[in-house]
């Protein structure tokens, strides 16, 4: 074999694998982009379900407020209740009405979100307008009388895991709740009329 020949054949060789590793080259070009894109849709969407979750839980719990059977939960029996209404469990030992009632909405959220991290508040309102409710942000417990407009609320700070992602996100919907605070609160909230669970009250 002439020296042209074998070098003509040495090109072709070189040719052929002139694209090996291109598709390493590029898939790193693109990994990046592609893996977060992937885990801010994984972030965004248990976000999205833990705040289906809490409103879910809230509306549950609220019920208990409307129906006059948390009224019915005081300082001296709150520590034999179960921990969850309805159940036939064990007394759970709740401190208080106010952590009676955390604890209910913590049965709808426990198996997604750190129950010690929730925020309540509960208060009756003069009206169901919205300068009743401008003025309560204040956590507490106060479940009202019958017939009471009552607000429930519970709010959760949920982190943000990936890096960057509030950055990206930032514009009419700012996802990170201040600049560097790494979380973003979600929010469950009923607004109610008491029934006139009390005999004493002839109707709202």
């Amino acid at each position: 074999m002439s020296s042209t020949t074998r070098f003509s054949v040495f090109r072709k060789a070189l040719r052929a694998r002139g694209t090996d590793g291109s598709a390493a080259i590029e898939f790193a070009f693109i990994a990046p982009v592609f893996f977060a894109l992937m885990l801010g849709i994984l972030q965004l969407g248990i976000m999205i379900f833990g705040q289906f979750t809490l409103q879910n839980a809230v509306t549950e719990a609220a019920r208990l407020i409307r129906t006059g059977q948390a009224q019915n939960i005081n300082a001296a029996n709150a520590g034999t209740q179960p921990q969850c209404a309805g159940s036939t469990g064990a007394a759970y030992g709740y401190a208080s009405p106010a952590a009676w009632f955390q604890g209910q909405i913590c049965c709808g959220v426990s198996a997604i979100l750190d129950c010690t991290k929730l925020s309540v508040m509960v208060a009756p309102s003069s009206s169901f307008s919205g300068s009743g409710f401008s003025g309560l942000t204040t956590p507490g417990y106060n479940p009202g009388a019958a017939c009471d407009v009552v607000l429930a609320m519970a709010t959760y700070k949920f982190p943000i895991w990936i890096p960057g992602l509030p950055q990206l996100l930032k514009g009419s919907w700012t996802f990170e709740d201040s600049a560097g605070s790494g979380s973003h609160t979600i929010w469950g909230t009923s607004a109610f009329r008491n029934e006139p669970f009390d005999p004493a009250v002839g109707g709202c």
